[in-house]
Parts: C-alpha cells; structure tokens; sequence
C-alpha cells in the first residue's frame, strides 16, 4: 500500500511558492521536510537549481578545504540566497562571522597552497585588508589588490 500524500498536487505547490511561501514555509504547513517540498516541485518541472557555494565563490576549492568554518559559512549564505531558511546556530555563527569581517575591514581570499591561519586553521582561505576595489566579502580575482 503506497504511502499517505501529504503534499498538494503540483499545481498547488507552485501556487503556493509564486505567493511568495519558502520551501520551509510549505514544509511546515503540510507537516513535510524541506526536502520533500524540493522534491515534489522538481518532480513536477517547477525548480531552478539549488545555489550552492559555487554561485558565490570564483575560486576552484580544494577538497581538503571543503570542510572548513569558512566554507560553512559560504553554504550559509548560498543557502539563504536560495531563499532556504538557516537554523538559529548558523544564523549566529554566519552574524559572529560577518561582523568580525566588519570589524576588522577584512574581506576573504583563497590560493590552495595558503598556509593555515587565522581564517583557516586547514588554510587555503585568508583574511586581505579590505579595499576600494572589494565590492563584497572575497578579494574577487583579478583585481589590482588580489
């Protein structure tokens, strides 16, 4: 015997995320996970891809640098962009994160071969004093100061 629906029909679902609704919002309306309502509105043809960190960062990550506090906090914020809701502990730790870039006027850059440091005790990632030229949180490639 198949399992109980507990997702509208398609048509429903897309209604519900042009009003605006977060996969979040429909999960906890209909008492499914996040990934569910994912699931069911790709089933149907009505998803874009994900973001992932790769939507926001330029650089080639090495793998031994995949699993580091920074790159958390890059998943945090492709997560967000995505329109995904963070759970109160990333949404503290990505707040801490942001301000201490702020206040230090630090923005982040990447070159696999760094060696470990302050922002990133497996390295590859580093602190760079911010510039004119830095429009965001990295030091995008290419630039005069990067």
């Amino acid at each position: 015997m198949p399992a109980e629906r507990k997702l509208p029909n398609s048509t429903t679902l897309r209604q519900l995320r042009k009003q605006g609704l977060r996969l979040i919002d429909i999960a906890e309306q209909y008492g499914v996970t996040e990934a569910a309502v994912w699931r069911a509105l790709d089933r149907a043809g009505f998803t874009k891809e994900r973001a992932t960190y790769k939507d926001v960062l330029p650089w080639e990550i090495a793998d031994e640098h995949k699993t580091t506090a920074v790159m958390d906090r890059f998943r945090a914020i492709a997560k967000q962009k995505s329109g995904g809701k963070l759970s109160p502990e990333e949404d503290r730790l990505l707040a801490d994160w942001l301000r201490e870039l702020a206040d230090n006027d630090v923005v982040v850059n990447y070159h696999k071969d760094a060696p470990p440091n302050a922002a990133s005790r497996k390295g590859g990632f580093y602190y760079v004093p911010r510039t004119d030229a830095d429009q965001w949180l990295i030091r995008e490639p290419g630039t005069a100061a990067g």
